[in-house]
């Protein structure tokens, strides 16, 4: 008996030595991918962070290159320019500094002619360099700087600046070769540099979600991980660890089905054995329906994706999906999954986490729409000023020689053509400097049924010429909001125009407009019968000079969306070919 009792003395702290072992492996392998991880995350912003500085460096230059050689440009201007640009999102600060820091230009103009304190090595900045500093407020400061190189440093470069010099009667528009060459800073012998602070906090931010969500993953793998390796040491003390097990068992299941992103545990013979919240909340089924069914049933058409990188030894990490949930449930996911694996090398089954990707590419989108009416903006500024000039010359003119002739005659006709051009042209110019520019409310409490009733009035005349019914749908008490009501009229005539437009090809059609209050907010809906749109039209749909119009300028819905994102609302669209178009706009009430 007491050779029995040592035995089994030893083979407990034999157990308990491997399994610590096996522990320690898996905290050192899960802690090696959560810091690879992570330094692959601090890359890809710092590799971000400098390619949009590179990028605002390189615009700089461009428009600072095409001033001097087409508009000779002096300082101003590009002072003018840096203000603008620094008025970039995610952009502190921009400036022109001597190598000795004596701020040059700056695109806060207080700024001028103070100094600069450039971090260690800066002054000797041949190609594109970076620094990372962290303010006394907190907030964190990615540096680019390199050589100002506002013209063009080759031989070709400098024999076109010579040209457009003699073609602007000045023959010292060449490369930075010469210094007698340099314009902009004739007082400067040293060529200057061009530092730009960008703030590198909103990346931290996402960085930091990410690390919290990769730390969750490899805690519950931990976890996992842990509970079957403790299962086998636990399988020979039974009796006396019934209690402490089914305690352990409870409190991972609780921490799995809290977990933010959905979870499934498959068995070994591809039926459902567990699915958490979060994954029914994301696929609309529950664990009831979903268990001892084959995992297909789940995510169709997935799985076996998911089984050949297991099947091959790869586990599968974030790999993006289109998941097919339901007919009417279509969701982008992050797929990440991997075999459970006893100590004999069996597969007992797998996990599939979910990650629900809707609120990221809905940010990715409405960055990418952001950064089109960014450039644009950089664009109209220069342009807008240029072509009106001239179009109010040339509308003067032609008023002129239409009161040299009478009604009769086909040159005064001729003249009224070009005036209607002009106008033309100039509500085009007028439309990209409403969409490029930021969007100014004057904003009151206004009986949103009222102005949807005036902007209806100024419609309805058109829409009996279609052939088009109009209805209205609202509430018979007053519905009170905070918003700019020209604004708004404005939206509404642009979706009543669209939508008119729509079904004039049908010769007929319905128009409905329906509005009603939520708690804190405004639903308006704006629904026709015409030919409606696919899915890549409705991909598009708000972005600047997208049209499907022979005759459209493409900014219309662009405005449209401008300025119902001005006042905090949404505006989303449901179409498909020949059924139609529905637009739901969401604006809240304000206080």
């Amino acid at each position: 008996m007491k050779l029995t009792l040592e035995r089994s003395s030893n083979t407990n702290r034999s157990g308990i030595w491997v399994a610590a072992g096996a522990v320690l492996i898996l905290i050192l392998v899960v802690l090696l991918l959560a810091v690879r991880n992570h330094r692959r995350e601090v890359d890809n912003a710092r590799g971000l962070l400098l390619a949009k500085g590179d990028a605002l460096i390189r615009t700089i230059e461009a428009g600072t290159r095409a001033g001097m050689l087409r508009m000779r440009w002096g300082r101003g201007q590009l002072q003018h320019l840096l203000e603008e640009t620094g008025h970039q999102p995610g952009v502190l600060f921009i400036a022109i500094t001597s190598p000795s820091g004596r701020i040059l230009a700056h695109s806060d103009r207080d700024f001028l002619g103070r100094s600069l304190t450039l971090p260690k090595g800066i002054k000797e900045a041949k190609g594109l360099r970076m620094f990372q500093q962290e303010e006394p407020d907190g907030n964190l400061t990615f540096l680019v700087w390199r050589e100002f190189r506002p013209l063009i440093p080759d031989n070709r470069a400098g024999h076109m600046g010579d040209h457009m010099g003699r073609m602007h009667g000045n023959d010292h528009m060449g490369t930075w070769k010469d210094k007698k060459d340099h314009r902009l800073f004739p007082e400067e012998r040293d060529k200057p540099l061009i530092v730009l602070a960008l703030d590198r906090t909103p990346y931290e931010v996402v960085r930091n979600r990410d690390l919290r969500s990769t730390l969750v993953i490899s805690g519950l793998l931990l976890m996992l991980g842990i509970g079957g390796i403790a299962s086998l040491f636990w399988f020979q003390n039974y009796r006396l660890t019934r209690e402490s097990l089914r305690d352990t068992s409870a409190m991972a299941r609780e921490v799995v089905t809290s977990l933010p992103v959905g979870l499934m545990v498959v068995d070994r013979g591809g039926a459902v054995a567990f699915m958490n919240q979060a994954a029914e909340e994301l696929s609309g089924l529950t664990d009831d329906e979903v268990r001892g069914k084959p995992a297909d049933f789940v995510l169709p058409g997935l799985m076996e994706t998911v089984s050949s990188a297991l099947d091959a030894g790869t586990p599968l990490h974030e790999e993006e999906h289109l998941c097919r949930f339901s007919p009417h449930r279509v969701l982008p996911v992050s797929i990440s999954a991997s075999a459970i694996v006893h100590e004999d090398g069996d597969s007992v089954g797998r996990v599939v986490i979910l990650r629900d990707l809707r609120e990221v590419k809905r940010l990715e989108k409405e960055l990418r729409h952001k950064e089109k009416l960014a450039a644009i903006g950089d664009m109209a500024a220069g342009v807008a000023h240029e072509i009106r000039n001239p179009l109010s010359s040339i509308k003067g003119i032609a008023t002129y020689f239409k009161g040299l002739f009478d009604e009769s005659h086909d040159a005064r006709e001729t003249a009224e053509v070009m005036i209607d051009e002009v106008d033309r042209l100039n509500r085009a110019v007028t439309e990209l400097l409403t969409i490029a520019g930021p969007t100014r409310l004057v904003t009151a409490r206004h009986d949103v049924g009222e102005i949807v009733q005036r902007a209806v009035r100024l419609v309805e005349a058109e829409a009996d010429s279609l052939g088009v019914d109009l209805t209205v749908e609202a509430p018979e008490a007053p519905v009170m909001a905070l918003l700019d009501a020209d604004r708004l009229t404005q939206s509404l005539l642009n979706l009543f125009l669209n939508a008119l437009q729509a079904m004039k090809a049908q010769q007929g059609g319905h128009l409905a407009v329906t509005l009603k209050e939520t708690p804190g907010a405004v639903c308006l809906s704006v629904a026709d019968t015409g030919c409606g749109m696919n899915a890549e039209t409705l991909a598009s749909l708000f972005d600047p000079y997208f049209t499907t119009k022979a005759d459209g300028t493409g900014l219309g819905l662009a405005i449209v969306h401008n300025i119902i994102e001005a006042h905090g609302g949404t505006i989303e669209v449901t179409s498909h070919p020949g059924q139609g178009a529905r637009f739901d706009i969401e604006l809240p009430q304000g206080e």
